[in-house]
């Protein structure tokens, strides 16, 4: 458990006297000050990975734009932003969110494969960086906006160079089945007859592999790819984007570390494509192991044949392990002794999927009240969360040293019907 701890985040989550701490906050005060279910994200440990990938990549100079889909939180932004970080977003929600709290638009790059003409309108009256182009009727439309608009929109090209990576099937992005960016001999095309686009300059290329990749193989696979088939291209990319994905330790697990990792890709960049700005799309990376998520254990159910912890927290709060079966460490806040058994951690949502853990070993002294931390929910948790069966959406809180500031109030019963007419 304390080599987990240490691993995740140097000492920024650790027992003291038996009591789980995020920075220097006891979370059971956490849990008493603002109810449960609760995430909580740790301020420093985001600050420590903005600075590890500045100095594990800094033969690049990336820039780096956080990929707000991970988590939009006003405040985790904001600390985002402080540490010279720009963004890359999927809509134009999270462009207007990014321009309020005044992120520069030259550090935004905006993919996703749907853009709608008015989401494109606003990033051309934005001047945003660059536009990453998905299909060349995206690249059609853009130019025709940009017409109307009388602008010039920066565009990289997406390219599907059909890399495969060792991560969940659904968040795998670089294989030629998935909808993402385009292939090779399309990619082709575009550059050849690109003079007849108007409004559109076409600035360089990207890919994107998947998320949570744990080692630098994929992506260097990929820069000599790419640098493969620009020696059959007619085209001199002026920046080049490897997208992000980079992964992180969810339980003591091998994993490369970051300052191997943005070497080793740094290294192959810098040989291949000497003078060509490099841009780089961490989210999870940034904010996934910030974030706890603060349960209380509502019932001890204990079966014939299993053994249930059912807590305050759901699917709908965190959907990462019912969609992915994805594996959180989920330990105690307050250490007990006794006979050590294995407990599903469930939650109360209607369905057989509503499970945050299962076979997790626990003293069989733990009971109603008692309050558990799973780990590793900064990224994927609360931006993914809902109402599903009426349920509130948590609170947020940042800690920073001994300061905890609510940073999202919890929903309350009334705005389950806000909206509706």
């Amino acid at each position: 458990m304390e080599k987990y701890l240490e691993m995740i985040s140097a000492g920024l989550y650790r027992f003291v006297n038996g009591q789980l701490m995020i920075e220097d906050v006891y979370a059971e005060e956490i849990c008493k000050q603002f109810g449960t279910p609760v995430y909580v994200y740790s301020a420093n440990h985001i600050k420590n990975q903005i600075r590890k990938l500045y100095n594990s990549f800094k033969k690049s100079h990336p820039l780096i734009c956080y990929s707000m889909k991970a988590n939009g939180n006003t405040k985790v932004l904001e600390l985002i932003k402080k540490q010279g970080c720009g963004l890359d977003i999927v809509s134009q929600g999270e462009l207007f969110k990014a321009t309020k709290l005044g992120f520069s638009p030259k550090k935004i790059v905006f993919a996703g494969v749907g853009k709608t003409e008015q989401e494109i309108a606003a990033g051309l009256k934005c001047g945003i960086y660059l536009f990453t182009v998905e299909s060349v009727e995206e690249l059609k439309t853009i130019d025709k906006i940009a017409n109307r608009l009388k602008k010039l929109a920066n565009v990289t090209l997406r390219i599907n160079l059909d890399v495969d990576v060792d991560t969940h099937h659904y968040t795998k992005t670089g294989r030629i089945e998935t909808k993402f960016g385009m292939p090779q001999e399309q990619v082709s095309f575009i550059l050849a007859s690109r003079y007849d686009l108007k409004h559109v300059r076409i600035k360089g290329l990207q890919f994107h592999l998947g998320s949570n990749i744990k080692n630098s193989a994929p992506y260097l696979s990929a820069l000599k790819k790419l640098k493969n088939f620009l020696r059959r291209v007619d085209f001199c990319p002026s920046v080049i984007d490897i997208g992000g994905g980079f992964g992180i330790p969810y339980k003591d697990e091998e994993i490369e570390s970051v300052q191997q990792f943005g070497s080793k890709i740094s290294d192959c960049f810098v040989e291949n494509f000497p003078g060509v700005s490099m841009v780089i799309e961490p989210g999870r990376f940034i904010v996934g192991n910030a974030g706890v998520l603060l349960t209380k254990v509502i019932y001890k159910k204990q079966t014939n044949v299993k053994n249930f912890l059912i807590v305050d927290a759901g699917m709908n709060d965190l959907i990462r392990p019912a969609l992915y079966n994805s594996y959180h460490e989920i330990l105690p806040v307050l250490k007990k002794d006794g006979k050590f058994l294995k407990f599903d951690v469930v939650g109360p949502v209607c369905e057989t999927g509503d499970f945050l853990g299962k076979e997790r070993v626990f003293p069989d002294t733990i009971d109603s009240g008692d309050y558990l931390a799973v780990m590793g929910a900064g990224a994927y948790g609360f931006s993914m969360s809902s109402n599903y069966n009426g349920r509130l959406r948590p609170a947020e809180v940042m800690i920073c040293g001994k300061t905890a500031i609510l940073c999202r109030k919890r929903e309350k019963m009334s705005d389950l019907w806000k909206y509706e007419c």
